[in-house]
């Protein structure tokens, strides 16, 4: 059966393609009372540049913190990201699922 051009499958994969980043990760401790979160995220601003941004503080409280750091590549935007959940998990934070939007 013929397919026009541009019909179906066209080869790439989103492994392969540049995606934006976000990770949410949840601190439990019962036993101090100590309930916290911190939301990683990875964005490609309007000029080009690579944003990795940390929002973190107290669930269910006022407080916290947002840090923004503007990164060249792409590449070193994700190995700032994922040193900074490797760090999170190690402090005891567990990676929640989280469904973006999908546009």
């Amino acid at each position: 059966m013929d397919r026009p051009a541009g019909y179906g499958h066209t080869g790439r994969t989103l492994s392969n393609q540049v995606q934006p980043v976000h990770i949410r990760l949840e601190k439990f401790d019962h036993h101090q009372g100590q309930h916290r979160y911190c939301v990683l995220s990875l964005y490609q601003t309007l000029f080009g540049d690579w944003c990795v941004e940390r929002v973190a503080g107290p669930l269910g409280a006022a407080g916290g913190q947002q840090k923004r750091l503007y990164l060249g590549s792409y590449a070193e935007a994700l190995s700032t990201v994922e040193a900074h959940r490797d760090r999170q998990v190690k402090r005891g934070f567990v990676p929640i699922p989280v469904q973006l939007g999908l546009l």
